[in-house]
């Protein structure tokens, strides 16, 4: 109701092309939101398209590519691929401080996972991925926080940011190898066993790149007791 009275008040504008939006609170036109780069036949598990020529996949199973690694989270959705204009839509949001892009992803992101979640409301917690204190302070904000406020209230979820805290600086993930970026970021998160025990966990994040940082913070929820940890993310690095 307050997204609609809003949008009355002030028409949603597309982010990309400043031209009206999608009513009642989308900004984004109908023409942008189609050169979004989709994942095309995205893997349940890990969220990477199925490679060519194979067959589909059955709920659960996990595409070839992901089968030799073991994953501590049931799923990765990530409706977009990383790529123009997705981008520039991200860096936007995380540098400049576009903080209408986070309430785009977070109302996209919402549609398009929603519907695939699980009903029970009291069990499933939506959870930001976190940001080091220090990097908060840098950056003024948390965008993974941005977007997943967004989603908790689109699904009617609890938003808990406590569930999960960055606890160890770790130095930027680009150029490093798999097996650096796991070690890396190893104790890097501490969760809260209380809040997470026996809970449905959404992390929600703005783009899975390797998965590194995600499979390191859904193991620490796991050990915290949680039940079963998705990742939601904007994007999903193909490359």
């Amino acid at each position: 109701m307050i997204d609609r009275a809003a949008g009355w008040l002030l028409p949603p504008r597309c982010v990309l092309c400043r031209g009206p939006g999608q009513s009642p609170a989308l900004d984004l036109c109908v023409a942008c939101e189609a050169e979004l780069p989709r994942v095309s036949r995205p893997c349940r598990r890990c969220g990477l398209p199925v490679l060519a020529g194979k067959v589909g996949i059955a709920r659960g199973e996990r595409c070839a590519r992901c089968q030799s690694i073991e994953l501590p989270y049931a799923r990765c959705l990530a409706p977009w691929a990383y790529e123009f204009p997705v981008t520039r839509l991200v860096q936007a949001l995380k540098y400049e401080g576009a903080l209408a892009n986070a309430r785009v992803f977070g109302m996209q992101l919402a549609a398009f996972a929603g519907p695939a979640m699980d009903p029970g409301r009291e069990a499933t917690l939506i959870v930001p991925m976190p940001l080091h204190p220090r990097r908060l302070v840098e950056r003024g904000f948390n965008q993974s926080r941005e977007i997943a406020r967004v989603v908790a209230r689109t699904v009617d979820r609890p938003l808990v940011e406590s569930a999960l805290r960055r606890v160890r600086e770790t130095v930027h993930q680009v150029g490093l190898t798999r097996e650096e970026r796991l070690g890396n970021l190893s104790g890097a998160f501490m969760a809260n066993a209380v809040t997470v025990a026996g809970k449905r966990v959404i992390l929600v994040d703005d783009v899975v790149t390797t998965g590194s940082t995600a499979a390191e913070a859904a193991t620490t929820l796991a050990a915290a007791g949680a039940a079963h940890v998705e990742v939601w993310a904007v994007a999903r690095a193909l490359g």
